[in-house]
């Protein structure tokens, strides 16, 4: 079996959230797994200034 070992960047693009929202409910149906959200921690304008 001859195996490609370089990959096409030429075909590459950017997957939607439509779709990852899809990959995400697939994985949970199939193996069980509970995706958490991440929250994003915002910083307050004296903390940036550090």
């Amino acid at each position: 079996m001859n195996k490609k070992t370089e990959f096409s960047f030429n075909k590459e693009r950017r997957v939607t959230p439509e779709e990852n929202q899809k990959f995400r409910q697939a994985i949970s149906e199939q193996f069980g797994i509970k995706f958490r959200r991440q929250k994003t921690i915002k910083q307050h304008e004296d903390d940036q200034k550090l």
